[in-house]
C-alpha cells in the first residue's frame, strides 16, 4: 500500500491536525487553581477517561511502552516530559498512560479550550493552556510551580503543531526547555514510532532520560543544553520507526522572474 502524501510549506507553523479552532483570550482572570469540589470531580473523571484511553490505545494502536520504567526514578518528584506530535486523539491519551499513577498535565494553546461546551473538560482532562496575554503569566507561572510542588508530572508537545504518523522530528526551540530550569527538575523525552502489524498500525513509545539542568550554565544556555539532549534523544528514537504511513514532502518554492 502506497503511503498517501501530504505537502508543507513551514515545518515550525504548518499543522495538520484537521481542526480549525478559535484562539481564545488566556489572561490573569483564568482559573489555574480550582477549589476541592471541582478537583473531586475532576479526578473522577480524569480516571474514567484514563481507562478508556488504556483500551482505546491497546485496541487501535496495540501501544507498547519501552523504558518507562525510568520514570520510576522521580516517581515522588514532579518532572517535564517532551514528546513529538503526531496523532489526535493518541496524543491526548497516552499522557494519562504512561506516568500512571501519577497524574500529568498537558501544556496547551488556548485554541484547544476553544470549543463550545469543552472548556471545563478539558481542564479535567489535565488541560493547561499557555496565556495570550502577559497579565496571565503570573498565575500560569504560580500553577506550574504547583503541579511540581505536588509532584506531578508535565507534558509538552514542542514541536506545538500536529503532524499524523510523522516519522522525523521537526525543528523546535528551548524556550519550552525554561521552566524545568527554573524549577530545577528532571526532564524526560516520549518518542512515539509507528510499525506495520497486519492490518493496522502499531506504536511503540520510547521514554529517554532523565535529563537535568546545567546549575553552572545561565538560564538560556542550560534550556538549550536541555533542548539539545531531548532533541537528540528523540531522532536517534525516530530512526526506529519502520512504517510510513503518510510522506511528508516539501513543496517546492517558484522564482519569480
Amino acid at each position: 500500500m502506497k503511503s498517501k502524501i501530504i505537502y508543507y510549506e513551514n515545518e515550525l507553523t504548518d499543522d495538520f491536525s484537521g481542526f480549525q479552532r478559535n484562539r481564545i483570550d488566556i489572561d490573569q482572570s483564568y482559573p489555574y487553581m480550582r477549589g476541592k469540589l471541582w478537583s473531586f470531580f475532576a479526578h473522577l473523571f480524569y480516571r474514567m477517561v484514563r481507562i478508556f484511553a488504556f483500551f482505546y490505545m491497546k485496541i487501535r494502536f496495540s501501544v507498547q511502552f519501552e523504558n518507562r520504567r525510568a520514570l520510576k526514578l522521580h516517581k515522588k518528584d514532579g518532572y517535564f516530559i517532551y514528546a513529538n506530535h503526531t496523532h489526535i486523539p493518541a496524543d491526548g491519551f497516552l499522557p494519562a498512560l504512561i506516568c500512571y499513577p501519577k497524574r500529568i498535565k498537558v501544556l496547551v494553546c488556548s485554541e484547544n479550550l476553544s470549543l463550545k461546551g469543552t472548556k471545563n473538560l478539558m481542564a479535567m482532562l489535565g488541560a493547561v493552556p499557555i496565556p495570550t496575554k502577559l497579565s496571565g503569566m503570573r498565575n500560569y507561572k504560580a500553577y506550574l510551580h504547583h503541579l511540581i510542588f505536588l509532584q506531578e508530572g508535565i507534558m509538552i508537545y514542542p514541536e506545538a503543531h500536529v503532524w499524523p504518523y510523522y516519522t522525523k522530528i521537526r525543528p523546535f526551540g528551548e524556550a519550552a526547555f525554561t521552566y524545568p530550569v527554573i524549577e530545577n527538575t528532571p526532564v524526560y523525552s516520549f518518542t512515539v514510532t509507528y510499525h506495520k502489524k497486519r492490518i493496522r498500525t502499531k506504536m511503540i513509545c520510547y521514554v529517554d532520560g532523565p535529563f537535568y539542568p546545567k546549575n553552572n550554565l545561565s538560564q538560556k544556555e542550560a534550556s538549550k543544553a536541555l533542548r539539545n539532549e531531548v532533541y537528540e534523544a528523540m531522532v536517534r528514537r525516530s530512526k526506529k520507526n519502520t512504517y510510513e504511513k503518510i510522506k511528508y514532502v516539501k513543496k517546492e518554492r517558484v522564482g519569480i522572474c
